[in-house]
């Protein structure tokens, strides 16, 4: 299955509703007889999106498979819509919801952030229990901006399009200044010092 360009999907998304609908079942059909209809199943959430799909499927194979995740978080009504449908296997993870956020934590807007995150987290934990206590501020903040630009891949460490590590160009004064007033921003330095 070849990827769209945008131009295509943005043609598709303004199609009218039966062209849609004729596509939808391309690819269901496309679905089927590449991986067998045992091996193909509709991921049914109990909402509108995956209702139709599920509609559309059975239109076609009416012994089609459907999934439902209870995480534990759907409402009661979601449930006892999923049970008025025939052929749904349930499946419940292992983790609670709960569980995932106190081992995990949050879900966070990215993958490099999420990285970045663990990163900083993993750093600030070694240093609790090696115990080492910081004492040169100057020093420290320059050392934890080191790791930390590591850590997230910014700065000289940014990496490439190809997923190396580079060398970046040095900042230009306007970026210094920029860097250095959202520093002292944050830090409630100079004209953002704290006043009692």
């Amino acid at each position: 299955m070849a990827k769209h360009e945008l131009w295509e999907l943005q043609s598709m998304q303004s199609s009218p509703l039966s062209v849609k609908v004729a596509l939808t079942k391309q690819r269901i059909r496309e679905w089927v007889n590449h991986y067998g209809l045992d091996s193909v199943y509709v991921s049914f959430s109990g909402g509108k999106d995956s209702t139709v799909l599920l509609h559309i499927a059975r239109e076609m194979y009416p012994e089609m498979k459907a999934v439902f995740v209870d995480t534990g978080l759907e409402f009661p009504e979601i449930r006892d819509f999923v049970k008025t449908f025939g052929n749904v296997d349930w499946v419940k993870p292992k983790m609670t919801f709960k569980q995932v956020i106190e081992k995990y934590g949050y879900p966070m807007i990215s993958k490099e952030v999420a990285e970045c995150v663990y990163g900083a987290r993993r750093y600030l934990t070694s240093i609790l229990e090696s115990e080492t206590v910081l004492t040169d501020r100057q020093t420290d903040r320059l050392a934890y901006e080191y790791r930390f630009e590591r850590l997230c891949g910014l700065g000289k460490f940014k990496k490439s399009n190809e997923g190396g590590v580079r060398q970046q160009v040095p900042e230009t004064q306007r970026n210094r200044r920029v860097y250095a007033f959202e520093f002292q921003k944050l830090t409630g330095q100079r004209k953002y010092g704290k006043r009692f």
